[in-house]
This record gives C-alpha cells, structure tokens and sequence, in this order.
C-alpha cells in the first residue's frame, strides 16, 4: 500500500516537469530546415520584438560568433536586379555590425557569386569548412522581406525566438535609415556619411572584384584612341547607363530611358565635353547601342554586353552567367569614367556612382514624358 501510495504522487509530478521542459524549447524542432518564411506569417513570433525599443537591448549585447546573418539570393523567389542584392548586401552588412552576428553571402542564382566577388581581409562573408560542420547543430530560420523594409530595421535579430542562423531575402532601399537608426552601434567610419557615403564605406569593406573580372575591367578602360588633350580636361573617358526597361521580360511601365530622346543626350556629350574624348554606354536596348556605336565610331569603346535582367534568366544558366558577369564589369567601368551619366531610377548606376572614388563630373537623367528627359548634376556625401 505504502509504494502505492508513493507512486499517486510521484507520475503527477514527472508529467508536469516533462510539459514544462517541452513547452520550454518549441522552436528547436521547427528551425532545423532551412524553409523560407514569409515575413507576414512570421511577424506573429517576433510581433512583441518589434513594438519594443530594442536600444537598451543592444546597449548590454556581446559579439556572438556563432550567430550568422546571411544574405541569400536562390532559386526559390526573385531577388531582383544586381542594384536591389547590393541594397540587401548592405543593408545585412549595417545590421551584422549592430546585432554583432557574423555576415555571410549566398548568391546561387542566376550563377554563384564567388568567381566574380571575393570576401576582403577583414569580413570573410563565405562559410569556411568549419563553419558549415558547425552549422549542422544550430537554429535556422529564413526570412523574406523583398520589399518589405521596416520591419527588418525594427526586428530584433537577437531575440530568443530568432533561430542562431538567420537567412533573409531582402533589397532594402532604406539603408540609410537603418544607419541613423543604430548610429552609436556603429563604427566611425559609417558616422556623418550621406546615403553615397554609407554605401561605398560598406561596399568596399566587403566586396572585391576577382581577377577574372578586373582583367576585362582593364582591356576595356586601356582600350580606344587616347587623346592627350582631352585628357588634360580631366573628362577623358564619358560614360552613360541608359536603361530603357523595354525588354520582353518586364511585365510593367518600368518608365526607363526614352529611346527616341537619345540624340538629345549626343548632343549635351558633344556640347560639354572633348570632342576627342572616348565614349562608354551600358544600355538594355540594341538601338541606343547601335545609335552611339554609329554616333562615335572608333571613340565608342562599349559595352557591347546584352545586359538581362537576373531574375529572368534562370531557365538558361549559360546566357544568365554571361549576362550577370557583363554586369558586373560593366558597373565597375561606370565607376572608372571620367564623367558618369546615370539613369536616376536604376540601382545599377547610381551605385556605380557612389562607388566613384571623386564625386564630380556626375549627371543623373530621368524620363520627363515619353520622349525626353532631365538631366541635372549629381552632388553625393
């Protein structure tokens, strides 16, 4: 009867401590898999995160090196145009540094990154062996916030119900905001910088191009006939980005370049600047190139790239590759010219002139109707 007795008590008690330690722990099951998330649906786990000030959280958090935050471009939803991951890029790098996580990159789509992108000194953003082994036994979870930009700039990214792996998809415009916001969390060399500044102190703290992209980089820059005297103006090299967004993968008025406004834009290079100087245009319609490459002749030192858009691509990776590298030499010689005239809706050129090691001699365009255009100096900080 005595053992009996013992036992009425005894089960009751080992239940509720089972309930209790189960109840304790319900996202380490649910995050083992790496299964996109939609923000909408996860806002209800991390709701009462973002409507507290996370500041006096940050005030008392520590690095924590087996924390990542990764940036991640698959096959599994678009991820827009090579100005929209550079957003995203940036905006996880000023997030990294604020929540202290380790940043990481993947790019898979339409092509792998890395043969064109290397990691610097300093902020290694592909996992070593070590780390992948690693990350086996931790807490995954995958957010989507392309166009969605508050809440990732309010989240709190270290809350216990955020799993110690965190992917996010995302192309965040307000970078800046993200900047201002966690200003004291940051170091000094992201302080009192205008949205040009923050991004090229960031940018360049990250990414460098490989040789493999560098060496066409060179051919096309050393390219062409030199003139000595338009050299002496300091505006040797006149470089354009001129998207017209009238391609048949575009489903909407992107509300691009004119083409039909193009001799107009001759006419202001012709008015302005050597007549012996060399002439580069990245564009997305075969007229506009063929207009310049007619216009100047042998001064006309490219592209001659078929720049498509990378969300659009993924059914032929061949042409998607070499559209995606041509993008990227193609940005980094809008960086390298002497005059830049970017198109004012496009990620692609305006960083390319943030990028710019001077800040002068920078032109930015935008459709004015349906066959012309305004054109105003570019002042960045």
């Amino acid at each position: 009867m005595a053992t009996k007795k013992k036992l009425c008590w005894y089960v009751p008690l080992v239940l509720m401590i089972c309930m209790v330690v189960w109840h304790s722990i319900p996202f380490i099951t649910e995050s083992r898999s790496r299964n996109p998330v939609d923000i909408r649906n996860a806002m209800s786990h991390v709701k009462n995160e973002i409507s507290q000030n996370v500041i006096p959280i940050l005030n008392e958090q520590k690095k924590i090196n087996e924390k990542y935050l990764v940036y991640l471009c698959d096959e599994k939803r678009d991820c827009g145009g090579w100005g929209d991951r550079q957003r995203g890029i940036v905006s996880l790098f000023l997030l990294s540094l604020v929540w202290k996580r380790t940043l990481k990159i993947l790019i898979s789509t339409p092509c792998d990154i890395k043969p064109y992108y290397k990691p610097t000194k300093e902020y290694n953003w592909i996992f070593t062996e070590e780390e992948l082994k690693g990350l086996k036994g931790k807490r995954n979870k995958t957010l989507d916030f392309m166009g969605i930009d508050v809440p990732l700039i309010d989240i709190n990214l270290n809350s216990s119900e955020i799993a110690e792996v965190l992917y996010i998809k995302t192309n965040c415009f307000h970078f800046v905001e993200i900047a201002q916001k966690y200003v004291k969390f940051l170091p000094v060399y992201l302080k009192n910088k205008g949205r040009a500044g923050i991004f090229r102190e960031s940018w360049n703290r990250i990414m460098i191009p490989t040789d493999k992209v560098l060496s066409q980089v060179v051919k096309i820059e050393s390219s062409g006939v030199i003139n000595s005297d338009a050299k002496k103006t300091g505006k040797e090299l006149v470089c354009a980005h001129l998207r017209t967004g009238l391609t048949e993968n575009l489903n909407y008025d992107y509300g691009g370049f004119p083409p039909v406004a193009v001799t107009k834009l001759w006419n202001f290079i012709d008015g302005h600047f050597h007549n012996k100087s060399r002439i580069f245009v990245a564009t997305d319609h075969l007229g506009i190139r063929k207009s310049a490459i007619s216009k100047y002749g042998i001064r006309y030192i490219g592209s001659y790239a078929s720049n498509v858009h990378p969300d659009t691509m993924r059914s032929n990776l061949t042409l998607a590759c070499r559209s995606q590298e041509s993008a990227y030499v193609d940005q980094l010689m809008l960086v390298k010219c002497d005059v830049l005239i970017y198109y004012r809706r496009s990620g692609f050129s305006i960083h390319a002139s943030y990028l710019k090691t001077e800040w002068r001699n920078i032109y930015s365009i935008l459709r004015n109707g349906k066959s012309t255009f305004s054109l105003k100096e570019a002042h960045h900080n």
